[in-house]
């Protein structure tokens, strides 16, 4: 199926974009933790810059999304978000300092914030048969990016200044703001919705408990690797003695096994487990992956824990995305979708900034047990909101049993 997608040029260009998007936005983010501590930064602030790319995302996220459902375009917002890092990351690399740093991962966040246009946009080049195809081929430019984006920077902090890796993500900003200019933007301004439409339609999912159910076990879950894969994790394997090399491996396993997870949770997790049964068992897999680090030195151990990680978050992850849209009319995909990004977005900048206070008053194993207690609290809840999207799909049911529509996002919430 994949092969046959690729065949189209457009799908080549859009997805080619999609992988340097996500080089631009986290080429740095397994080495500028220990870069900053080994320079004498301290942790808190260190927490603070890692966090601001998710605090960016918080803010902005969600308007977004408004937005988009309104203007003519979407591929502005994209272009105008890739212009941020360009500019930023220069800064940062001939005046780094904390200031420069947190602006220019604040610019990451706000270019982040954009992903879900990507998927609007992906989407509507395909008939609806191949919609579910083309988000599966969409989500592996993310692994694909990160890995490619930490090979390039850990090289080049191996063999360069470690400063010159800043230049990555300008670099991919460029790139695909170049390739964005030949996008062929699908629009019908005839059946674009008004900013009240808009309005009426953000309330509505504003009131929604179930979104915000299923947003703040999200939450927890992505502020896993936040805390610990880009925080916690590469200071600790920094102090056991680990190099750019090494930081990069580890950074690689989690997205490798972090995409198999993902690739399997469609054809395989969810016909066989549910999903539930799917996301409890893949929060227990990162309950134990956090856990276990402090407790060994031995880096081969880290590696398996690290892999554990990726692996358990793919699979809980993908449940809470499949969740968060079930049964959502199109027209208010992109705005619930932006609620619900802008909900777990706050994992991505409370898990970094947590985490630095912990290594500056407590100690680094405090925080991964923190990070456990959260992680098993998330496991226990978990059945709940799945309750919760069952009845608000009950009652979604009833509304179109008189006109006979139902969105394919059901047959996923059957299984809950």
């Amino acid at each position: 199926m994949f092969r046959a997608l690729f065949r189209r040029s457009e799908v080549r260009l859009f997805f080619t974009i999609s992988v340097l998007f996500y080089i631009c936005i986290h080429s740095i983010d397994a080495f500028l933790a220990p870069m900053l501590v080994s320079e004498g930064m301290q942790p808190e602030v260190v927490g603070m810059i890692m966090g601001a790319s998710g605090l960016a995302t918080l803010f902005v996220r969600f308007p977004i999304g408004i937005l988009s459902d309104v203007v003519k375009s979407r591929k502005i917002f994209i272009q105008f978000s890739l212009l941020l890092p360009l500019v930023t990351w220069p800064i940062a690399y001939l005046e780094p300092n904390a200031t420069t740093l947190y602006l220019a991962k604040a610019a990451d966040g706000f270019t982040a914030a954009t992903w879900v246009l990507y998927n609007i946009l992906f989407i509507r080049y395909f008939d609806r048969k191949d919609a579910p195809a083309a988000v599966a081929l969409l989500a592996l430019a993310g692994p694909l990016g990160v890995f490619l984006g930490n090979c390039i920077g850990g090289a080049l902090i191996h063999f360069f200044d470690k400063n010159i890796a800043y230049f990555v993500s300008s670099v991919a900003a460029l790139l695909a703001l170049i390739l964005t200019t030949r996008i062929k933007e699908t629009h019908d301004a005839a059946r674009a919705p008004t900013l009240r439409a808009c309005i009426t339609s953000a309330k509505r999912q504003l009131s929604d408990g179930s979104v915000w159910f299923i947003g703040l076990l999200a939450t927890v879950v992505i502020l896993v690797p936040f805390a610990t894969r880009d925080t916690l994790t590469p200071i600790y394997a920094q102090q056991l003695g680990a190099k750019a090399g090494i930081l990069t491996l580890l950074s690689n396993l989690h997205l490798i096994f972090y995409a198999l997870a993902i690739a399997l949770c469609s054809s395989v997790f969810y016909k066989r487990l549910g999903l539930v049964n799917t996301a409890i068992i893949g929060i227990f897999l990162q309950l134990i992956s956090t856990v276990g680090v402090p407790f060994t030195s031995n880096m081969y151990l880290i590696y398996l824990l690290q892999s554990i990680g990726g692996f358990s978050f793919g699979m809980a992850f993908a449940v809470f995305m499949s969740l968060s849209v079930v049964n959502t009319v199109e027209d208010e995909q992109s705005t619930r979708m932006g609620l619900f990004q802008t909900i777990y977005s706050c994992g991505m900048f409370v898990g970094p900034v947590l985490m630095g206070l912990m290594l500056q008053h407590i100690n680094l194993s405090s925080g991964y047990l923190l990070i456990g207690v959260l992680t098993f609290i998330a496991m226990l809840l978990t059945p709940l909101a799945a309750r919760s999207v069952n009845q608000r799909q009950n009652k979604m049911a009833l509304s179109h049993a008189a006109t006979g529509k139902m969105t394919t996002a059901q047959n996923y919430g059957n299984k809950a």
